[in-house]
């Protein structure tokens, strides 16, 4: 991992590269040794990431903390290699969330042992005899420049800080952070090894995407998330071709009723109906999640969910052609804008995957 790109005041995540890295090795008794122990399943050597706290965090951090943390840094890494790998069709870098778990054996803080904590184990060992392994389900890649949005996680890390810092608990950011937990458990592997995944494990994925969604526009105690507001939330987003803008993609609302909506709506309004099949256990058949030109329909999810969440974050660095054009702003400000929110293209891109032709698998 490239350095600087998921660094706040009170933690990060630093690969070997960055400064923190050898900073930490150096205060941490018998840390070098014990990173030294980690191979890939062909025996390569591996330098795992760190996750770090600063000495500025008020007290130690708690499970909740790091893991909503962790989803900020997944959420910024995976969502945009999901747009990516459609509308490239090939994968640019990690896939899935699992790429970023944590591993759970580490050193103690005396140098001495080794200690595992999580919810299936709690063991103590040497350090001399221990072998780190990488993971035999997904590929260990090194996350450079792309697909990394730091802006992204400059958005994002506020709600983390406001909650998890400052103790304030609104229910807008508790609604942001339970829908990226949500959002990551969704972007896991089916199955524990990826290669026994079912039929039913789609729909399983699918129903927390549709899950990750009501959670981001649950008004509150008060109320309840509904497929309308959904929709409502997807009919915000500031598309920018006439295709996915136009009210001109088929819905089945059920009894009937067939309306024509936007194309992250249509999308939606699927994804919802097939949530609602396997969850209550109707028949549901695997061609159901073919959409009419062939398309996989969990290829969309992550595009609409990095759109819709973007669309409710403000975004303090924005920089319209306005700006530009009266001089508030300078050509240079704007083209970096321009840079930053290129995501936006990248997931319509990726939406529009959904209802044009598909080319042959040798072009």
């Amino acid at each position: 991992m490239k350095p600087g790109y998921f660094a706040g005041e009170y933690m990060a995540v630093v690969g070997a590269h960055d400064g923190r890295y050898r900073e930490a090795i150096t205060n941490g008794p018998n840390l070098d040794n014990f990173l030294s122990k980690f191979e890939g399943s062909h025996g390569e050597r591996l330098m795992p990431s760190l996750l770090i706290r600063s000495d500025a965090f008020p007290d130690r951090p708690n499970s909740e903390a790091i893991s909503s943390f962790m989803d900020i840094v997944i959420a910024c890494v995976v969502l945009d290699v999901r747009v990516r790998t459609v509308t490239w069709r090939r994968n640019v870098g990690p896939f899935y969330a699992d790429s970023f778990e944590i591993y759970p054996w580490m050193i103690a803080p005396d140098g001495r042992r080794l200690v595992a904590q999580n919810a299936a184990l709690w063991a103590v060992h040497e350090l001399d005899r221990f072998r780190g392994t990488a993971s035999a389900a997904v590929p260990v890649q090194e996350i450079g420049q792309e697909p990394v949005h730091p802006r992204f996680f400059n958005q994002l890390l506020p709600i983390w800080k406001s909650r998890f810092i400052d103790g304030q608990d609104d229910w807008t950011s508790r609604a942001i952070l339970r829908s990226l937990k949500m959002a990551t458990s969704a972007l896991r592997l089916s199955s524990p090894t990826g290669s026994t995944e079912s039929f039913y494990d789609y729909g399983r994925i699918l129903s927390l995407w549709v899950s990750a969604f009501e959670i981001l526009v649950h008004p509150g105690p008060t109320g309840k998330a509904t497929r309308q507001k959904v929709l409502d939330l997807l009919k915000t987003i500031p598309w920018l071709s006439r295709m996915a803008r136009e009210e001109t993609h088929q819905a089945d609302f059920g009894g009937g009723n067939i309306r024509n909506v936007q194309l992250a709506n249509a999308l939606y309004v699927k994804m919802n109906d097939l949530r609602n099949d396997f969850l209550h256990g109707n028949p549901v058949e695997p061609q159901k999640f073919r959409l009419d030109n062939g398309t996989w329909i969990l290829s969309f999810p992550a595009a609409i969910f990095r759109m819709a969440l973007s669309t409710m974050l403000s975004d303090p660095d924005e920089v319209t052609w306005e700006q530009a054009l009266s001089g508030e702003k300078t050509r240079d400000e704007y083209w970096k804008h321009l840079q930053a929110t290129r995501y936006r293209v990248d997931c319509e891109e990726c939406l529009l995957a959904a209802v044009k032709p598909q080319p042959a698998d040798d072009e």
